[in-house]
């Protein structure tokens, strides 16, 4: 399909009205999701427009900067021993009304064992969604398209990102994404080797690219992206040292380990507002420390928040907040929480998710389509 963003003259103007074409995008590019999905349904011109490769990017540069009210999440909220309900909801980060339910891209009931557990994580609005039976998904909550992707070999940790070719650049393709897989490549083998596999949207295949270094041991439960970069937390085998181990998805190799700082005790990390986020704790006065790390600039940790906390609470920052607080799950309750910044150092239950167990990813949303 060709470009909507051409000369004006290419299209005729309203009867109704003498909106120039290039005012139309203006406004629609500064609209929520929300809107943009009623919208398309005005006129064919219009339906077209908001599903333009450019558009989409234009939109999503647009907005992708600053907080805003239109979120996404995936939770999950323990049902007995071992089984799980999981929940996909919209919802306004800084009020305190009731998040609204969307439906799964997979039913529910289509498998169980399928939705013991389950890995999810977001790039551009769109939602990778690995289930337990080996069911990998794509899907655009915004749209409600979705994208069945072949499967690997059996389990592993998944991660994904974009990465726009030279000719689509200005656009958001749906075949600039790789899918990172870190798992076992024979199942009930003797190895503890892991093999490192990368899909491609583009050619729609999977390629084993290496293995995980066998001098680290593999520290953590999930992997970690931002920037095109996979972070993994490791333990170096020779002095049981903590580290960050960083591979690189373009170039499909690792690169220099980055480093933890030796003042605190690390708890973990996550990506917060596409930026990697430590959890480290100091022990002799039971605080928690965040750090962020801006790999663009610095390529150093630097402190945002410091919480003063109970020594047990266990916490993973989920996404910044339009106020300037930071929200948390605190996985030694029920609540989510959002801790301000350092000039009120208070924390405030967020009344509307307060029965939900866990998030297991939290995105803005974007008209990214899937195909």
């Amino acid at each position: 399909m060709d470009s909507l963003f051409v000369p004006i003259s290419k299209y005729p103007r309203s009867t109704q009205n003498n909106i120039p074409h290039d005012i139309i995008i203006d406004i629609l590019t500064q609209l929520p999701v929300k809107s943009l999905i009623r919208f398309k349904s005005v006129c064919k011109l219009w339906y077209s427009l908001i599903k333009d490769d450019k558009f989409i990017k234009q939109h999503y540069d647009t907005h992708k900067n600053y907080c805003q009210k239109n979120y996404f999440a995936v939770c999950r909220r323990q049902k007995m021993k071992n089984q799980f309900d999981y929940y996909h909801y919209t919802m306004e980060l800084d009020s305190t009304s009731i998040a609204s339910l969307v439906e799964s891209p997979v039913p529910i009931d289509q498998s169980p064992i399928a939705f013991r557990k389950i890995q999810c994580f977001s790039c551009n609005g769109i939602l990778l969604i690995a289930y337990n039976n080996d069911i990998i998904i794509m899907w655009n909550p915004a749209t409600r398209e979705s994208r069945r992707i072949p499967p690997s070999k059996t389990g592993g940790l998944y991660n994904f990102c974009y990465f726009p070719s030279i000719e689509c650049y200005s656009s958001v393709n749906i075949e600039g994404y790789k899918i990172f897989r870190l798992g076992p490549g024979v199942i009930n083998s003797d190895s503890n080797d892991m093999d490192i596999d990368i899909f491609s949207t583009k050619s729609n295949t999977w390629k084993t690219v290496g293995l995980f270094p066998p001098n680290y041991y593999f520290e953590d439960s999930r992997i970690y992206m931002s920037d095109g970069i996979v972070y993994i937390m490791a333990e170096r085998k020779e002095s049981e040292n903590c580290t960050i181990l960083r591979f690189c998805l373009e170039r499909e190799e690792f690169q220099e380990e980055l480093l933890i700082p030796n003042t605190i005790s690390p708890r973990g990390v996550n990506v917060v507002g596409e930026k990697l986020c430590l959890i480290g704790s100091l022990e002799d006065n039971y605080k928690i420390r965040v750090y962020c790390l801006y790999m663009k600039k610095t390529n150093s940790w630097n402190e945002i928040l410091t919480i003063q906390l109970p020594f047990k609470t266990c916490l993973k920052p989920l996404s910044f907040i339009k106020d300037g607080g930071i929200m948390f799950q605190n996985y030694m309750s029920k609540y989510v929480f959002k801790a301000y910044n350092s000039t009120t150092h208070n924390c405030t239950i967020l009344q509307f998710i307060v029965n939900i167990m866990l998030f297991l990813c939290i995105t803005k949303c974007f008209p990214s389509h899937m195909y």
